[in-house]
């Protein structure tokens, strides 16, 4: 019975986090209540306090359902084990990559994402999501500048190039080009041209075509 209560307590929560899913992206978070969530789930507003504090609780335990493909490929990324053939450049440039094909071709995090950067005031109430959110975004800035010291180390970083400039500019070009997918797929179209749009950035950073795969 306790086995059985644990999965519906489960079911019931995911039922919670895909309605504010739902509802963050069409209404935007501000517009959105926790009763309108319960209400869209089909479920009590006493449901939504059994698991979250709050909306900022819900919005954070969202986030954290979608990411964790981000986390492995950040961890393979920095893990030179994982693909010793390649060099800090070509695991950048694959990470990158595959970075844009995820959100392209997955729904639920290409949502989060949206939300995160298209449907939320980080004001109020959600100011601490936004730091969280700010805490989670540097990180993942530093550990590009690490893949960018390791290239550099290598002879493979271009003679002059700000390192610190370098990792949150490529940051910012993957959210925006994120962004604009979102806001117009016919302008951006990350599922079939990722490589096209990322190839200025690593053709005015890095040397020569260092970081294109051998087989390319």
């Amino acid at each position: 019975m306790a086995r059985k209560t644990k999965e519906e307590a489960d079911k019931t929560r995911q039922l919670l986090l895909d309605a504010a899913e739902q509802l963050f992206w069409e209404q935007g978070v501000s517009k959105t209540t926790l009763a309108g969530i319960a209400e869209h789930a089909g479920l009590t507003r006493g449901a939504i306090y059994w698991h979250f504090d709050n909306k900022s609780d819900l919005f954070n335990a969202m986030c954290e359902r979608a990411f964790p493909q981000f986390e492995e490929m950040m961890q393979a990324l920095l893990t030179e084990d994982y693909c010793p053939e390649l060099s800090p450049a070509q695991r950048l440039w694959q990470h990158s990559c595959e970075v844009l094909q995820l959100v392209a071709t997955s729904p639920r995090i290409a949502r989060v994402v949206g939300i995160i950067n298209l449907r939320c005031e980080f004001v109020g109430e959600m100011q601490n999501s936004f730091l969280l959110d700010r805490t989670w975004l540097m990180e993942k800035v530093g550990n590009l500048h690490a893949m960018l010291s390791q290239a550099a180390e290598r002879g493979q970083v271009r003679p002059g190039i700000d390192l610190a400039c370098a990792s949150g500019c490529l940051h910012s070009m993957i959210c925006g080009l994120v962004d604009s997918w979102m806001l117009n797929p016919q302008v951006v179209d990350l599922e079939n041209h990722c490589e096209q749009l990322l190839t200025p950035f690593f053709a005015g950073v890095f040397v020569a075509d260092c970081w294109l795969p051998a087989a390319q």
